[in-house]
């Protein structure tokens, strides 16, 4: 007696979107993203050599921190722009302009009241550099211009207190930047900022790079071992491992 479908097969391989192999630095994601909804900043870096999954593994994430209210945006650089300031910090905040103008209009003119609030007539310096703001906290006035120097400082100080504003206990922020090892300088001195500030609250800051192409004197590896001096206990690595031949076949079995 045979059962009636018991031996069709789908012509169709379709693959499990789980992934496998992963489940120790999953969790650790998580818990920096549980400490960090009671404390300041943090970040943790996921290295890797170029297609073993550090994008995906953080995304993982992405699920869980929507189900506590989290916001996660994210960012990426490129190696043909490298002249470009900040461009994987400019793109994460110009999608996180763009997810909170998803939100109801009472939020969405909450935002705009609390943002202006503390930039405090200078909100077009943030514009300038991250244009989707404008349409958030809307056309702003001329800022007196300054020194190369200067501006930068006024524009870290600027970005830290609206990093403030959208950071929050009950809407922690997690910021992913991607392709660290083609950031510029500009954006080491940003991240550094960030993580020796003790201002700033509930944000987790994710870096994924190939540390296959980085060496002991490249810029990203120095500013690590700046932070580890300066901020030791802000700054963890997951260094992602190829599978072993046990938990490839595990996923090609769940897959058919």
């Amino acid at each position: 007696e045979i059962k009636i479908s018991s031996k069709d097969h789908s012509p169709i391989l379709s693959i499990s979107e789980k992934l496998y192999g992963r489940a120790n630095e999953i969790e650790k994601l998580i818990y920096a993203f549980d400490r960090i909804k009671d404390s300041g900043v943090e970040m943790v870096l996921v290295a890797g050599y170029s297609g073993i999954g550090k994008t995906r593994l953080v995304n993982e994430i992405h699920k869980p921190i929507a189900k506590q209210d989290g916001y996660f945006t994210s960012g990426k650089f490129d190696q043909y722009n490298r002249d470009i300031p900040y461009s994987g910090f400019v793109q994460a905040f110009g999608n996180l302009t763009r997810l909170l103008l998803t939100e109801s209009q009472e939020n969405i003119d909450k935002w705009k009241h609390d943002i202006l609030e503390v930039l405090e007539g200078n909100g077009q310096v943030l514009v300038d550099i991250v244009p989707e703001l404008e349409m958030l906290i809307g056309k702003q006035k001329t800022v007196l211009k300054l020194g190369l120097q200067e501006t930068k400082v006024r524009f870290f100080h600027l970005f830290i207190k609206i990093l403030n504003v959208l950071a929050s206990k009950e809407h922690p922020l997690v910021l992913f930047v991607d392709d660290l090892q083609w950031a510029d300088s500009s954006s080491f001195e940003l991240l550094h900022t960030l993580l020796t500030n003790h201002s700033i609250n509930n944000v987790l800051v994710l870096g994924a790079y190939r540390d296959n192409e980085v060496s002991p004197s490249h810029p990203l590896i120095m500013e690590l071992e700046r932070l580890k001096k300066e901020a030791p206990k802000k700054v963890n690595t997951i260094i992602l491992q190829e599978l072993d031949t046990e938990q490839v076949n595990q996923f090609i079995a769940d897959s058919l």
